[in-house]
């Protein structure tokens, strides 16, 4: 019964870590596009400082999502696993509907790549080159 109560309080965390990140990075997702459409639309008539208010503005909200992960009630999400509940190769509405269109289905061949918690080899490769260089 004690353990039970645990696991449920560690659940509870995590769910409310989950929807403090979620909503910060939306947040920055809608800050973000918000910047580019000014950027792409206004580059004429766009004064310096509105574009130094809108980099710091997505500035404090990066801050603010690094405090989320870092709070001793954020549990250690790396040592989570996140596991597939079905795969198929038909395109899933919902998939596509959360993920913006960018992911439309979640198939085997293409778990992997989703999933991935390294960068690929040449990805990989190529900041070390970098890091390397730097120094």
């Amino acid at each position: 019964n004690k353990q039970y109560k645990m696991q449920q309080r560690e659940e509870k965390q995590l769910e409310s870590a989950l929807e403090s990140i979620i909503q910060r990075v939306n947040d920055l997702k809608q800050s973000i596009a918000a910047m580019i459409f000014k950027i792409e639309n206004e580059y004429e008539t766009m004064a310096w400082p509105t574009l130094l208010d809108n980099y710091a503005l997505i500035s404090g909200q990066l801050t603010s999502l690094s405090k989320v992960l870092s709070h001793d009630k954020c549990p250690p999400l790396r040592n989570l696993t996140v596991l597939p509940l079905m795969l198929s190769p038909e395109r899933d509405e919902q998939l596509a509907q959360i993920t913006e269109h960018r992911v439309t289905t979640f198939a085997h061949d293409l778990v992997p790549d989703y999933l991935r918690t390294k960068l690929e080899p040449l990805a990989e490769t190529k900041m070390l080159q970098l890091e390397h260089k730097a120094q």
